[in-house]
């Protein structure tokens, strides 16, 4: 579960008078990677990311196309505004609606990523005088900006870091209860290599690399040790002014932001972090052990029989309180140096639904997909998941049970887009779009 902060709890969800009662500390989200792994079809990077929100936050899947920008244009985020890029990427997202940025998302550049709610001992730093949080960009805000101009994903962390060291991070994370804010942590990917970047406080970021055969998952706490790439240029300053760090050995970003220095604790992994790592290493084992390399499709299967393990308590449903709101898969191939289509030839699966333990599919996404909204302007194109969303929503409010046919007919749709996987698929798949509408009739029936 997630680790509640020492020095702030108020940092904790407290209310949501639109959603329910009282909002539990949440299970929160889960993102795994598996970078390179071997297939039939050559390597491939494989991402998995389930977005745990509150369970009555409307959730979408938007598409928005490459677009170019005047000089010297802003762009309003969430809370405040920053320069916008010259053009942005094309970019698949997956968000709660009220907000600017994204929980998960994908670009056309073949970078995909994800962010968490963390913790530090530096959480202060998100609050202003009056004890409210200060509002400056959310982690989602900072994901969006990252995947609309990171054509890699070390490009992506980098940008990432700009926007965090220039105009910090924080701000309400939930639209119904303007007291709950967090610090932040990503995983971005690419079809070569991925990145975890964890911050604290404002301003303050460590980044490790996971490179060509590792594998990867950050469940809401801070996990990097002393094997960072880099961190913030004040960081050790900080940490050492403070007791956290004495100076002299290696620098521990997760004991002296975290524990303090203090060893007690450091060492443990459990809940939905040890879960997921056992996961990833026994689907690894399973791979080695095969005589012949497992098809990309048998990647994603793994990857969705993960996330939807509800057990750990990596995927949970709850009518008012915390709940897996969506989830996203991500197949990025390993291509030759040259060519430039990584992100047309990369497939993506996403819910899009609020009861993912019901039999809401993933439905699949590739940027080769025709555009259907308007490419001149940020016309927000969200598929009617919207819509789809609350189809779901309603029968998880009322209980409403799945008969047989719903069900097989909901798993077929997810098996089709999943077959176009295999080393052998045939034909022209459905676009999401299609989709996401063969979905609503079904629910409709």
């Amino acid at each position: 579960a997630l680790t509640t902060p020492r020095t702030i709890a108020h940092l904790q969800p407290a209310t949501c008078a639109m959603l329910m009662p009282t909002i539990p500390a949440p299970q929160s989200c889960d993102t795994f990677v598996y970078v390179q792994a071997p297939s039939l079809k050559g390597a491939g990077t494989l991402f998995g990311k389930n977005s745990d929100r509150p369970s009555g936050e409307h959730h979408e899947v938007i598409r928005i196309p490459h677009l170019r920008h005047k000089e010297n244009e802003v762009v309003q985020c969430t809370y405040i505004a920053v320069p916008e890029a010259s053009e942005t990427l094309e970019i698949m997202l997956s968000r709660p609606s009220w907000l600017w940025g994204c929980e998960m998302g994908a670009n056309s550049a073949g970078v995909v990523g994800g962010n968490e709610a963390i913790y530090s001992l530096l959480s202060d730093e998100l609050i202003s005088s009056d004890g409210t949080p200060t509002k400056s960009l959310l982690g989602m805000d900072l994901l969006r900006l990252s995947l609309e101009r990171g054509t890699s994903a070390k490009n992506a962390m980098e940008t990432c870091i700009n926007f965090l060291e220039a105009y910090g991070q924080g701000g309400p994370c939930c639209k119904d209860d303007k007291n709950w804010s967090y610090e932040n942590s990503f995983l971005f990917a690419d079809a070569t290599e991925a990145y975890v970047l964890e911050t604290a406080g404002k301003h303050h970021w460590a980044w490790e690399r996971i490179g060509p055969g590792e594998y990867r998952n950050i469940s809401n706490g801070i996990s990097i040790r002393s094997n960072w790439g880099a961190v913030s240029k004040d960081i050790q300053s900080v940490c050492r002014e403070n007791g956290w760090w004495d100076g002299r050995s290696k620098f521990d970003w997760k004991r002296a932001v975290d524990t303090g220095g203090s060893v007690e604790g450091l060492e443990s992994c459990g809940g939905r972090e040890a879960s997921g790592f056992a996961h990833l290493k026994a689907m690894k084992a399973n791979s080695d052990s095969m005589q012949n390399a497992p098809s990309p499709r048998w990647w994603v299967e793994q990857m969705s029989a993960i996330l939807r393990d509800e057990d750990s308590g990596i995927c949970f449903r709850d009518r008012y309180g915390f709940c897996s709101t969506g989830s996203q898969i991500s197949w990025l191939p390993t291509l030759p140096e040259e060519d430039d289509g990584r992100g047309k030839a990369a497939y993506h699966f996403f819910t899009g639904a609020s009861d993912p333990l019901c039999g809401t599919p993933y439905k699949l996404f590739m940027f080769a997909d025709p555009f259907l909204g308007n490419r001149k302007e940020e016309k927000i194109f969200d598929h009617d998941t919207g819509r789809l969303w609350d189809l779901w929503r309603t029968r998880a409010v009322n209980r409403v049970a799945l008969s047989a046919q719903l069900r097989d007919a909901l798993s077929k749709v997810e098996k089709e887009g999943f077959s176009f996987l295999h080393n052998n698929s045939e034909g022209t798949p459905s676009t999401f779009t299609e989709t996401v509408k063969d979905e609503v009739e079904l629910l409709g029936i």
